[in-house]
């Protein structure tokens, strides 16, 4: 029953309330990333590995923010840097 430690301490690595949390989706059951609450700096570009939005099924709207160190942060998607890391990882996909 160690599994809940170890849980705790990659959250702890996350920062404070910054990382995604995983939640079930009351459509499917299935758990799905969701964001309470927004890293707010900035994450240089050259830092970051991958980007994806969150569910329509959470309760807001959120990107995650994958660095290169594997973290994953939560960033409003309505700010004009995190739109920017959007365009530039969905430009990359095409």
């Amino acid at each position: 029953a160690g599994g809940s430690l170890e849980g705790a301490e990659a959250v702890l690595q996350l920062g404070s309330h910054q990382g995604p949390v995983s939640v079930p989706c009351p459509t499917d059951g299935v758990p799905s990333t969701c964001c309470f609450s927004y890293h707010k700096q900035p994450i240089p570009r050259r830092l970051v590995s991958s980007v994806f939005e969150t569910s329509s099924s959470c309760t807001q709207p959120g990107v995650i923010v994958v660095t290169k160190k594997k973290r994953q942060l939560c960033a409003n998607p309505r700010v004009e840097w995190v739109q920017e890391l959007l365009k530039d990882f969905q430009s990359l996909k095409n």
